[in-house]
């Protein structure tokens, strides 16, 4: 069971950094539309993604 729970775990996790680089994309998007506030708001919210990301795969390793 703490196997399967550890999978969908990474799995998640695997999907958020997916949705982190579509985010970023959009950031750079807007960036090149001259929308520099609002990418720059995408732009912090996505790394404020990965960080929490980057916690959990720390967390599942030690």
């Amino acid at each position: 069971m703490a196997h399967s729970l550890q999978y969908q775990i990474t799995e998640s996790v695997r999907v958020v950094e997916i949705e982190i680089g579509k985010l970023l994309d959009l950031a750079g998007m807007l960036r090149d539309a001259g929308n520099d506030v609002l990418a720059t708001t995408v732009s912090n919210q996505a790394n404020k993604l990965l960080e929490a990301a980057v916690a959990l795969r720390i967390a599942m390793a030690g």
